[in-house]
């Protein structure tokens, strides 16, 4: 299987997609690589996409919860910062949804949901589900009882680190068309 097989782009429509995206703000590097690569569809199956979003959220620490739904993963909370609470935390989850399009194409959307709490804030009650790995029962802590409403958005450096583990032959090709658009539009 060719790596144009494997991962498809638009390479017609980049240039508008990132002048689009840039507009006359400044932007890094960085910011169009995982711009460009959450516009790329995957002539995968979607079981395979939702594998690979799994071992890299595994991977950061994230606990799976399980699903019903064939397309769409979804993680516990994780505290990032100050595992003690004392002054307060941050704590996110993360989405993955997979869509499948026309000609067995598939895109891909993961999501990050954010909550910080103040203080020692205690989670919603804990839920039990079964571990899909090792088939034990594990707990989850709940949702964390914030004043603030939580945060969602997409979470595009986990859609190129995607992108770059499912087909590097097209993570390449993207990193040379933002360089040379870079080079044109310093």
């Amino acid at each position: 299987m060719t790596p144009r097989s494997r991962a498809s782009m638009g390479w017609v429509s980049l240039g508008c997609v990132l002048m689009w995206f840039t507009g006359c703000a400044t932007i890094d590097r960085r910011q169009l690589l995982e711009r460009g690569a959450a516009a790329i569809t995957y002539r995968l199956p979607p079981e395979r996409l939702l594998d690979v979003a799994r071992e890299l959220l595994l991977e950061e620490g994230y606990a799976l919860v399980p699903s019903t739904d064939p397309l769409y993963v979804r993680t516990a909370w994780r505290v990032k910062f100050d595992d003690t609470l004392d002054i307060g935390g941050l704590r996110q989850r993360h989405f993955v949804l997979v869509k499948r399009l026309d000609e067995g194409l598939c895109a891909v959307n993961v999501y990050r949901m954010s909550s910080t709490s103040v203080g020692r804030t205690a989670p919603h009650p804990v839920s039990s589900h079964v571990d899909e790995k090792t088939g034990t029962q594990k707990m989850t802590q709940g949702d964390p009882m914030s004043p603030g409403r939580p945060v969602l958005e997409r979470d595009l450096e986990l859609e190129w680190r995607l992108l770059s583990r499912l087909s590097p032959a097209t993570a390449h090709a993207l990193e040379s068309q933002v360089d040379a658009y870079l080079a044109q539009h310093p």
